[in-house]
């Protein structure tokens, strides 16, 4: 026990003395923002510029942001797919001068996998980031330097997610674990601080394998952090605890939790906070598979930019883009990412709230997660401040979910999990009709109005529902409005044990 304890200070430790450089460089980054993301820009644009793509959009002849503003596009993921094609068939020098390590996929809110080209400077810049989070961590938190960690990390059935169309391609297809976003030595740390290895569990079903972690936690007696994506995700877990009084006396060390706060995972901290009172709980920060946008750091509002990782613009709702010291306070931008993958300007999809002069940043929600069967031009935006007023207004319990459905006339569902159905959804219809093109489409009768489903063990049966797609269980997103149709079928007759 001795020794065993020795070696998870030790690591953490060490662990945090690696990670130093990683925050003495984003310190530097801060004092000019503007040039440093610049400099990053520069430099991929020189080592790129014989690529296909490189002499596709005149590279070499950029000089200036605002050239490469004019000569390089906006992209999706859709408009940068047949590049990824050309990668994964063989051909060298596409995207990047640099080869391609491997690809990680990655499949959110219902959408086709998506292949992202993974290089040793993407992974670097990964670990930029994930560094000075953690060096600042241990430095403000040195109670941590002494247990043990839990991270949620890739759960069971990456292999089978593997799409055949490429299973001959020279590079690998997803990681054998998240521990490669690291480097050897970091590993090696790893090994040392964490709890158990999630690598070891052998599970034939979500629930089997959720249960055995549950399991290996419960002996860990010295755990101190905990870091999971979706806070839902650690409440089923605590949730198979059968006293659930005596939560907080298995673990006496733990002192943070790690995990998405803002954005429809909002709606979960209260039941956290309930079940682990006393326990600090830090908001992460936003990282996507194609790249990391912001990270937690000490005595900040919220997330702050990752500025030494890769080449951040901002667009504002008229499609205007900024550069991190152009920000202004209290107004929404959707990200684009240039990285060291390979990425030119690409339209990550995310949506952020700037809430102070550094850039730092709340998570918003997805701009393009929006639903339109009639007209009637729904996004979350728009949906979610309801839903949250609604579970005030009612002290609804859990989450709330709102979706399409065509069954008998198009009309959309209100998924909840406590309150009366009834006089929810006619308070939710009555806000949705705020809106003139949902007013409208239901005065036309194109719409029926909303119709409330109660479902007791909701965010068990949706993060299932999301498993049957395709995505990870660490890995699901809350969300307050899905556009896809069969959430009914979905929710209902998905197995919640």
């Amino acid at each position: 026990m001795f020794v065993r304890q020795l070696k998870r200070q030790l690591g953490n430790s060490l662990w945090k003395w690696a990670s130093k450089r990683h925050y003495l460089r984003y310190k530097k980054a801060c004092d000019q923002p503007r040039e440093s993301q610049l400099n990053q820009l520069r430099a991929y644009l020189s080592r790129n510029q014989e690529t296909a793509y490189g002499q596709a959009f005149n590279f070499s002849k950029i000089r200036s942001y605002e050239d490469y503003k004019e000569q390089v596009p906006l992209v999706s993921y859709s408009e940068v797919f047949p590049w990824i094609q050309r990668i994964l068939k063989g051909e060298i020098h596409v995207l990047t001068q640099e080869p391609v390590k491997f690809f990680e996929m990655t499949s959110g809110s219902g959408d086709a996998a998506k292949y992202i080209p993974y290089t040793k400077t993407l992974l670097e810049e990964f670990q930029r980031a994930v560094g000075a989070w953690i060096y600042d961590l241990f430095d403000h938190h040195p109670e941590l330097l002494k247990g043990s960690q839990y991270w949620s990390l890739t759960p069971i059935g990456s292999e089978e997610e593997k799409n055949r169309e490429f299973e001959d391609s020279q590079y690998p297809i997803g990681l054998t674990s998240d521990r490669e976003y690291f480097n050897i030595f970091e590993r090696t740390l790893i090994s040392w601080v964490m709890a158990f290895s999630d690598e070891k569990l052998k599970a034939a079903t979500t629930a089997d394998y959720q249960s055995q972690i549950v399991e290996q936690l419960i002996r860990c007696k010295d755990l101190s952090l905990i870091s999971v994506w979706n806070p839902s995700f650690l409440i089923l877990l605590l949730e198979q605890i059968a006293d659930k009084t005596q939560i907080n006396s298995l673990w006496p060390q733990l002192k943070l939790i790690s995990c998405w706060t803002h954005g429809a995972s909002s709606q979960f901290i209260p039941k956290l906070k309930n079940l682990l009172p006393g326990t600090q709980i830090q908001g992460k920060g936003l990282l996507a598979t194609e790249g990391v946008v912001s990270f937690p750091l000490s005595g900040n509002l919220a997330p702050v930019p990752a500025l030494n990782s890769h080449f951040i613009e901002f667009l504002d709702s008229e499609g205007r883009a900024y550069l991190v010291d152009e920000l202004q306070v209290g107004e929404i931008y959707s990200i684009v990412l240039t990285t060291g993958g390979g990425f030119y300007r690409y339209k990550l999809g995310d949506r952020v709230k700037i809430i102070s002069k550094n850039g730092a940043m709340e998570f918003i929600g997805r701009g393009e997660q929006s639903s339109d069967l009639c007209g009637e031009k729904l996004d979350e935006s728009f949906v979610a401040p309801i839903l949250q007023k609604a579970q005030r207004t009612f002290s609804l319990t859990g989450c709330t979910l709102l979706a399409p459905d065509l069954k008998d006339e198009p009309h959309y569902l209100l998924f909840t999990s406590s309150g009366d159905r009834l006089q929810i959804a006619s308070y939710v219809e009555a806000q949705l009709r705020k809106s003139f093109h949902y007013d409208y489409c239901r005065r036309l009768r194109q719409l029926a109005p909303v119709e409330a489903v109660r479902v007791l063990d909701l965010e068990e049966r949706y993060l299932n529902s999301c498993v049957s797609l395709g995505q990870r269980p660490g890995d699901v997103k809350a969300t307050y409005l899905r556009s896809e149709l069969g959430w009914r079928e979905r929710i209902l007759s998905c197995d919640s044990n």
